[in-house]
């Protein structure tokens, strides 16, 4: 038997809500590769039928259009994905959900701005006033040195009996903490080139099934989203060890 526990600080951050303060910092290259917002809402056939009239309206932002194949699909919901000029930014909508997603991240105002800008778009076009739920994930890797574990860099502890007399080296695997306003997901991912742990990545998710309602007086996505993205970078910078954060300012 094994035993994962958090860090201290961490687990008092989320198990006691103290007021112990998670050091926050702007890098200049996030690590996040990346980011991806979405809104689900019930099956609606208009959005498969005017494909062509919702483009009309972003083109200029949004000019590349994609189709995936039926043997890509699960279901073919109408699937199609629009991509900015410099593919930097992409859409992925469907008859019940719309997704944004960033690969080239330039930071949360910029991702969050251009959210709001599309879905707002959308549901406007669409009719749209109410979701059924909303998830923001961040992909990151990081870069390891050469002879690092896992306890050098994240402040989670893993134990295993003391009679093996070994200490975890890499780990892979996901990790779920039930939040008062949704769920988070962390997922860790090392990277191996043959016995090299040579990187690692982490996806952080957060995620909420209720109804948000999108009115001209009241907006629940936006005001999920900076829920969502501040729960995740406590969870991030929480969980880092300084030896890693100093390691991102440089890169």
């Amino acid at each position: 038997m094994f035993i994962i526990k958090l860090a201290p600080t961490l687990t008092n951050q989320i198990r006691f809500n103290s007021h112990m303060a998670i050091t926050k910092t702007t890098f200049a290259n996030p690590p996040a590769f990346e980011v991806m917002a979405e809104v689900r809402f019930a099956n609606r056939l208009r959005i498969a039928d005017e494909r062509f009239t919702f483009h009309e309206l972003i083109k200029a932002e949004f000019p590349f259009v994609v189709i995936p194949t039926q043997k890509h699909l699960e279901f073919d919901f109408g699937d199609y994905t629009l991509y900015t000029e410099n593919q930097a930014y992409r859409l992925e909508i469907s008859m019940n959900y719309f997704r944004l997603i960033a690969t080239k991240y330039s930071g949360y105002q910029d991702f969050r701005g251009m959210f709001a800008a599309t879905q707002s778009l959308f549901a406007k076009h669409y009719g749209l006033t109410q979701f059924g739920n909303f998830t923001l994930q961040y992909k990151n890797k990081f870069a390891l040195r050469e002879g690092s574990d896992f306890s050098e860099y994240f402040k989670i502890d893993i134990h295993l009996p003391e009679e093996l007399g070994v200490k975890l080296h890499a780990g892979r695997g996901l990790l779920a903490f039930q939040q008062d306003e949704g769920l988070v997901l962390l997922e860790f991912d090392p990277q191996f080139t043959g016995k090299v742990l040579e990187s690692y990545g982490l996806n952080l998710t957060f995620g909420i099934e209720r109804l948000l309602s999108i009115t001209p007086d009241r907006n629940d996505v936006a005001d999920i989203f900076d829920k969502a993205h501040t729960r995740l970078t406590d969870f991030f910078f929480a969980i880092l060890r300084p030896k890693l954060m100093e390691q991102l300012r440089k890169q």
